[in-house]
């Protein structure tokens, strides 16, 4: 018994292994779609379907001094489509050169390079919504949450069913109320204005690594599942 137990177990430690391989080298399609004297933006798709069923753009990197989502969303992007093949992901790599970690520059040239690149291939894709991740400072939000700036019915209405499906909190806009955001002039909106979702997705800028995987994995499948056909 003892030694068919070892045999199981050497076994799985290399299925494991094998499938820990793949995943670690199975790398998405990297281009350079922009660069400027702000940065450069890069573009990787994951997912090897002719005829996806759900493809999801996901943008990381646009307000440079929030790390956290930088790190974990491009893992999240590669996870999500090696285990589910009949999704396309693109995750939108922001990489601020210029001022990167003042506050209001840094903020103010990644939304210049999501809106002259990000938004222009967005609008030659297909996507059935973007998410666009951020950190937040505590106080500011609470907890993982998305919102829905533009507040158009297609991105509120596929954003309430998400949030009811993994706690996350829901944050809308009194439309009636004219925005001076940046960010939503630059970029929400001209996305949204194009036929695409936009999901605004808030990480606590204080959680952990493993932690903000798992929330924004939930993110994602809960999204993919609300989407499918």
């Amino acid at each position: 018994m003892g030694k068919i137990f070892k045999i199981v177990t050497i076994i799985l430690i290399v299925i494991a292994l094998a499938i820990l391989g793949v995943f670690i080298y199975s790398d998405g399609h990297s281009e350079k779609i922009g660069e400027n004297n702000l940065g450069v933006v890069y573009k990787v798709t994951y997912g090897h379907s002719n005829d996806p069923n759900v493809t999801i753009g996901i943008v990381s990197g646009m307000h440079s001094r929030e790390k956290l989502h930088q790190y974990v969303l491009p893992y999240v992007s590669k996870a999500f489509a090696f285990l589910h093949p009949d999704v396309k992901i693109v995750n939108y790599i922001v990489n601020v050169t210029k001022d990167p970690e003042d506050f209001t520059k840094g903020r103010a040239n990644g939304e210049s390079l999501v809106h002259d690149y990000v938004v222009k291939d967005v609008k030659k894709e297909d996507f059935d919504v973007v998410i666009i991740g951020h950190d937040h400072e505590p106080g500011y939000g609470e907890a993982y949450y998305i919102a829905t700036p533009v507040m158009d019915n297609a991105s509120v209405k596929l954003a309430k069913k998400v949030t009811k499906d993994i706690g996350f909190n829901h944050y809308t806009r009194n439309k009636s109320q004219p925005t001076t955001s940046t960010s939503i002039l630059k970029v929400d909106k001209p996305i949204v204005d194009a036929g695409t979702r936009v999901f605004v997705y808030e990480i606590p800028e204080v959680d952990g690594k493993v932690n903000a995987f798992y929330k924004s994995y939930q993110l994602v499948n809960a999204t993919y599942n609300r989407l499918k056909k």
